[in-house]
């Protein structure tokens, strides 16, 4: 029952921090472009904007869909705060990601080792465990509280807020246009 419990925590938290983290990519000012420069700037403004939006909605479907006693609504705020701070640290590291990328397009040099990108993984890693046990950390006394009904209701609403981002929203909508496969995928045979 346990791991019933963390995946869709897990899923809920994974798709709130990286879209806040966009969203945080697209509040940073920067000087005005020109160009395809321009465009992808508009784009990922535009982009980070919505993800900001559908975490706000999210966080804020969840929190409606359990009818919080004042006493469990004293616990949610911590849990909302952790899942905030995750998804900002995830946006901060994208836009790291993209101002290196921008940066390696104008350095011609050897890529990164095998070695050097393996740690790379293993501090992304570490880190994303870390900010995992803060929320881990700040959703057990919140999910204790709960009853046996709201405790289904967690699962299931968390299981259905991801069901939304999936196709060619979050992550494909980054990679472009949505794909045919995307498009065609059957997800009612989903676990319920």
């Amino acid at each position: 029952m346990r791991a019933i419990i963390r995946a869709p925590l897990l899923t809920l938290v994974a798709s709130a921090a990286f879209a806040a983290c966009v969203a945080s990519a697209g509040a940073q000012t920067a000087a005005p472009a020109t160009g395809p420069a321009a465009e992808a700037q508009k784009w990922m403004q535009r982009w980070a904007d919505n993800r900001e939006a559908m975490l706000d909605a999210r966080l804020a479907g969840l929190k409606a869909g359990l009818k919080l006693t004042p006493d469990q609504d004293k616990l949610w705020g911590p849990f909302e705060a952790a899942v905030r701070e995750f998804a900002q640290a995830r946006m901060d590291r994208m836009q790291h990601m993209m101002e290196r990328m921008e940066s390696d397009e104008d350095q011609a040099g050897p890529p990164p080792s095998p070695v050097d990108r393996l740690d790379r993984m293993a501090t992304r890693l570490s880190d994303l465990g870390a900010a995992l046990r803060k929320i881990a950390d700040a959703g057990k006394p919140l999910y204790a509280s709960l009853s046996d009904e709201q405790k289904h209701m967690f699962g299931f609403l968390s299981r259905e807020m991801m069901k939304m981002g999936r196709g060619h929203d979050d992550m494909g909508e980054m990679m472009g246009p949505p794909h045919r496969h995307h498009e065609d995928q059957d997800w009612s045979d989903e676990e319920q």
